[in-house]
């Protein structure tokens, strides 16, 4: 009889373990979050990518209420990738973060001395959810000068 009650006991934990791993399994990529984009190089406000240079090596940065939650650097074409958890996706899409690129445009074309920061907030469908993931691009990436 004890013996009885162990196996059952055993496959109860077991069954317990089957579902929270799936609910795991399938909830827990229900708050993934990628950025992609290209970085431009160049001035002026929602930048045309497709007529600018592309920005390569550009370190981009998530910022969310002036936090870094994530970061990426561009490639050869200026692209860029970056996820996020469960724990940043939110405040991406209530409006509270933007993509950030404070690498000096100096460094992608020696003729844009202008000091500051591309700047781009995030768009994208909210019920655009492909296998699990939300999937935000950046709106336009407009330069924000600072004074010297």
């Amino acid at each position: 009889m004890a013996s009885k009650a162990l196996l059952l006991l055993a496959a109860a934990v077991v069954a317990a373990a089957c579902v929270v791993g799936a609910a795991d399994a399938k909830f827990g990529r229900l708050g993934r979050l990628v950025i992609t984009g290209v970085v431009p190089c160049n001035t002026g406000s929602l930048i045309d990518i497709a007529t600018s240079p592309a920005f390569p090596n550009a370190d981009v940065e998530l910022r969310c209420a002036g936090k870094v939650v994530a970061g990426a650097t561009t490639n050869t074409n200026g692209t860029f990738s970056m996820e996020l958890d469960m724990t940043n996706v939110l405040a991406a899409f209530i409006g509270g973060c933007t993509l950030v690129v404070d690498t000096p445009l100096i460094k992608c074309n020696a003729d844009l001395t202008d000091v500051g920061s591309l700047v781009s907030y995030l768009q994208g469908p909210l019920t655009r959810l492909l296998g699990g993931i939300f999937h935000l691009f950046p709106a336009g990436f407009s330069f924000h000068g600072r004074r010297a």
